[in-house]
């Protein structure tokens, strides 16, 4: 289990990068780009068993209950906030055993405020794993790092900044609020933005 949860670590790690290479690409060209990579390794894309994995997620009824790897109190806050599988799944890695951040930036250019978003984005991803709105200050501050919004001068005042969206300490651990779960719609959204608008 800890090996798949390493594998999953390096993706989510390495899925940033990825996505800055491939984002100037027309999708053919993303699809063309993917496939030489693969050839080099000696692989080639998994159509036939990806197609496979969609039948069967759509078949298996307790796959669809728990919302493919987000906790059923999540799928009923995503349909209430009219937020997309799709646009988490621009800013989140979700497997049936986690949700890893893959997000590579925040929206806001400020430090301070994307510190703020950093611990939110955090936040939400143990909120769709397992409904619960705690956690570590440990993951929030390599997601900061991760995103470049970690400056280790300026961090602890940075996270004296969540106002009424998280409440917590370092050492405690931190809590993401009604009004931060609203706002973490609101970071998803600027980040991915609602292709319909």
């Amino acid at each position: 289990m800890s090996t798949e949860h390493q594998i999953l670590k390096s993706v989510a790690a390495a899925t940033p990068k990825l996505v800055q290479l491939l984002a100037p690409l027309t999708p053919e060209g993303r699809q063309r780009a993917i496939a030489s990579a693969l050839m080099v390794f000696g692989e080639s894309l998994p159509t036939a068993p990806r197609q496979k994995e969609k039948v069967t997620e759509t078949d298996s009824d307790k796959h669809a209950a728990a919302g493919g790897g987000i906790c059923q109190k999540a799928v009923a806050w995503m349909k209430k906030n009219a937020l997309t599988r799709e646009q988490l799944e621009s800013v989140f890695l979700i497997d049936q055993n986690s949700i890893d951040v893959i997000a590579s930036q925040m929206p806001q250019k400020t430090l301070a405020t994307q510190v703020v978003q950093a611990y939110i984005i955090c936040g939400m991803a143990t909120f769709l794993k397992t409904g619960e709105l705690n956690f570590s200050d440990k993951d929030a501050r390599e997601l900061c790092e991760r995103v470049g919004a970690f400056d280790a001068t300026n961090h602890s005042t940075n996270t004296k900044k969540f106002g009424s969206l998280i409440t917590g300490s370092k050492d405690a651990g931190w809590k993401l609020t009604n009004p931060g779960l609203s706002e973490g719609v609101k970071i998803v959204k600027q980040l991915v933005p609602d292709p319909a608008a």
